[in-house]
């Protein structure tokens, strides 16, 4: 997957941030410890706890940015944790290098944490977990004789900056990776969404110019022996409509074909005629807003009668918010199946708000497209 280049910035730059503070948390510890002349054996047991430390954060910090998506698993952190507090312990105690900036340790392992579990819960962890080293640190400087109170606010200052940074950090760049994915899901639903209208434009245009070729062909081939200059004209208007669909498809692939109720309106009484069928039509198609999808609807409506029915009355009610176009001819050829058109269409006026209804009509032996809009 090619990664935009302001992703690929962010990438950067959170790795580039996050990489450059990780040694910075354990540095300033130990720096504080070999200038209070510590001795040897202390500071080396100590800088191995925090090399292994920053090196587990440095591994699952480096897994986070490759997969932000991907749950993190949370016993490590625990197990890292756990080693923290307990390098913060021996600091205090065994080394005699109490100093509450060793709490930096813990708060790598608070950030893996908070960040392996929802924004609300993560937040509730990390009050949780400070509070509960921030006394653990206070507790320790009782003992040593240092300043509690003093120790346990450096440790909730420290604890809260650190895990704070990190986690905002790599929050806003797991962000940034979801916006792009919803980004590209959005553009692959736009673009299959208009693979869809083009196919159904395409279904409608050639539907019904290929039904009308069709019979008329089958007209002219009747008439050739009894009657050649009406099976000519026939043969005249199939060229005539073919290069008419023929104009509709490239109009179509250009993005400049509308589609209006008067236009299929007189269109279909045109065809209707030709076919010998009687077309009786009430109502007034001029006007309405909803002039393009009952348009698409009156065109399936005679395409499909033409094809599955043997019609000889077809009655078009028109109003500005409603179609119903109710056929004859039904019983010979069987109910007419609910196919890519009609289905088709019923998405559309039901998106438009509207319902789409096709069954049996209530004149026996018809069949009836309706469509209703608001």
């Amino acid at each position: 997957m090619c990664e935009p280049d302001g992703l690929r910035s962010l990438r950067r730059y959170t790795r580039f941030t996050l990489y450059a503070s990780i040694p910075f948390v354990g540095l300033v510890p130990l720096l504080f410890a070999l200038g209070g002349g510590a001795r040897p054996v202390p500071v080396v047991v100590l800088m191995a706890g925090v090399v292994w430390v920053l090196a587990i954060h440095w591994r699952r910090v480096s897994r986070i940015i490759d997969e932000p998506l991907r749950a993190l698993p949370w016993r490590p952190s625990a197990v890292t944790f756990a080693v923290a507090v307990g390098l913060v312990a021996y600091a205090y105690t065994y080394a005699n290098l109490g100093n509450a900036l060793w709490t930096y340790l813990p708060a790598v392992a608070i950030t893996e944490l908070q960040y392996a579990r929802p924004p609300g819960a993560g937040w509730r962890l990390n009050a949780w977990l400070t509070a509960g080293v921030a006394a653990f640190v206070a507790a320790l400087s009782v003992v040593v004789g240092a300043d509690p109170l003093g120790g346990a606010l450096v440790t909730v200052f420290a604890l809260s900056a650190i895990s704070f940074a990190e986690v905002v950090a790599l929050r806003q760049w797991r962000i940034a990776v979801e916006l792009d994915l919803a980004r590209r899901d959005a553009a692959e639903l736009g673009a299959t969404r208009e693979r869809l209208r083009f196919a159904e434009d395409l279904h409608d245009i050639l539907g019904h110019a290929l039904e009308v070729v069709s019979l008329k062909s089958e007209l002219a081939t009747r008439l050739a022996a009894v009657d050649p200059d009406r099976a000519y004209a026939e043969m005249a208007e199939v060229g005539r409509l073919a290069r008419g669909a023929l104009g509709d498809v490239r109009e179509l692939a250009r993005g400049r074909r509308p589609t209006t109720l008067e236009t299929e309106l007189t269109g279909a009484r045109t065809l209707l005629a030709s076919a010998g069928i009687e077309c009786v039509v009430e109502g007034d198609a001029t006007g309405s807003r909803h002039s393009e999808l009952l348009g698409r609807v009156l065109r399936e409506a005679v395409t499909n009668l033409l094809r599955h029915a043997d019609t000889r009355c077809c009655w078009v009610t028109v109003r500005p918010t409603a179609l119903t176009v109710v056929n004859d001819g039904v019983e010979a050829m069987g109910p007419m199946p609910d196919g890519t058109g009609l289905a088709g269409l019923r998405r559309r006026v039901t998106e438009a708000g509207g319902e789409l209804s096709a069954g049996p009509g209530e004149r026996p032996g018809t069949f009836s497209v309706a469509a209703v809009l608001a």
